[in-house]
């Protein structure tokens, strides 16, 4: 088995991941386009749906620390990004389109990163709560927010201890909220057939956040799950894609002092893509909070993700992050 490792201090290293040098102008982003028109392929997976689903895309704010485990449904998820939140910690938002478990948590407050993570398909924040700038921020970006703390229909708590066992139906939610269709793809997703990536082959990867975590996945030759994750049953992703991006200061603390880091989702960055057990080395482009993911090969290649569950890992370039694949 062929063995890479790169690790990675503020940004990618330069590992080759065999791409042939191309001079293809980039791909333009996907103009917005109507529910009608892109029903018949979902834009969190780029698989086919029959008809859009009579709901809107739920960014669900689940904790991802043992004291909240397990963690359910997140396998339920069309897609899933990982966030860094204050202390080092992180956090997960749940993309769910698909499908609308009735029970998914547990549920955690938001943060002002989920505007970036929403925005593209017109996502609706199920949240504990929030600061009052971050709630005020969210809902100038037009993004409706469903909270705990504001009473809103299926969210309730569990038997476990607070602030850690919010959880909530997506289904009974879903009979109180405006139905608000996504209107262009997450990715550029590949055409049905297409040739898959050419690159090292790995079996495994830890995605370093910061010195208090790590997350670490391994490829069981269909998809790639978290090995030390807390979810009941793990989400199975065919494409982890570890994104690069700027890092600011929130503003404010939370209740134990630390500061509260935002990771802006929109710009350009460095990025990991490991397509089933093939890595390739890349960069991303998106320019602003609303548009669709675009991906190139490090060599400039135009790069489409093939359609399936994805895992997104949203990195500081600010922190000393790393990754190391095997």
């Amino acid at each position: 088995m062929l063995s890479v490792t790169c690790a990675l201090l503020l940004s990618v290293g330069a590992c080759s991941g065999g791409e042939e040098k191309t001079s293809e102008p980039d791909p333009k982003e996907p103009n917005k386009t109507t529910a009608a028109k892109i029903a018949a392929v979902n834009p969190l997976t780029g698989g086919t749906l029959a008809k859009a689903p009579a709901n809107p895309v739920f960014v669900v704010k689940i904790d991802n620390t043992p004291a909240s485990a397990p963690q359910t449904s997140v396998d339920k998820a069309d897609l899933v990004v990982e966030q860094t939140v204050e202390g080092g910690i992180t956090r997960l938002a749940a993309l769910f389109y698909t499908r609308l478990p009735g029970n998914v948590g547990h549920v955690r407050s938001m943060r002002a990163t989920d505007i970036g993570i929403a925005k593209p398909v017109r996502g609706q924040v199920v949240a504990s709560g929030g600061a009052g700038r971050t709630i005020s921020r969210i809902k100038d970006a037009g993004i409706p927010i469903h909270s705990q703390d504001a009473g809103s229909p299926g969210l309730s708590r569990d038997s476990g201890s607070a602030p850690y066992n919010v959880v909530v139906d997506l289904a009974r939610l879903t009979k109180d909220v405006k139905n608000t269709q996504p209107e262009r793809p997450y990715f550029q997703w590949s055409p049905a057939g297409a040739a898959a990536p050419k690159g090292p082959q790995v079996t495994s990867a830890s995605v370093k956040f910061s010195r208090t975590h790590t997350t670490s996945w391994r490829f069981n030759g269909k998809a790639w799950k978290r090995t030390n994750g807390t979810s009941a049953k793990e989400f199975g992703a065919k494409n982890l894609v570890v994104l690069w991006a700027d890092e600011k200061d929130a503003g404010y603390t939370d209740p134990a002092g630390n500061r509260v880091p935002e990771t802006t989702f929109e710009g350009s960055g460095k990025a990991v893509v490991f397509v089933g057990g093939t890595r390739v080395n890349a960069t991303w482009k998106k320019p602003n909070n609303a548009s669709t993911i675009v991906l190139r090969t490090r060599n400039g290649q135009a790069m489409t993700l093939p359609r399936g569950k994805t895992w997104i890992e949203l990195l500081s370039k600010n922190e000393s992050t790393a990754l190391s694949a095997k």
